[in-house]
């Protein structure tokens, strides 16, 4: 896994931030769907939007777990790394 990962992290880190993008981008768009439910009447239209809404924020969290998820990751390696070179002295 390990190899797989050192192999591929150009690839890997493009497509985080890709993905980070378009939690961005959804985050935007759920502020906008916010302001929109204010101003609409029909409630069809207030069930399409706030099922939009649930969506766009069901995928901004995922979002965030996985960068909270690869931060704890590198602070863990990087902790191990430390914790390595303390003992070897």
């Amino acid at each position: 896994m390990i190899d797989h990962l050192k192999k591929y992290w150009m690839f890997l880190f493009i497509a985080l931030i890709g993905i980070n993008y378009a939690g961005f981008y959804l985050l935007k768009e759920s502020i906008g769907i916010s302001d929109a439910l204010e101003h609409v009447e029909s409630e069809t239209v207030i069930r399409k939007l706030k099922q939009k809404d649930f969506l766009y924020t069901l995928f901004v969290d995922a979002v965030m777990i996985l960068d909270f998820s690869l931060i704890l990751f590198l602070l863990f390696m990087g902790g191990r790394k430390i914790v390595q070179l303390i003992v070897k002295e």
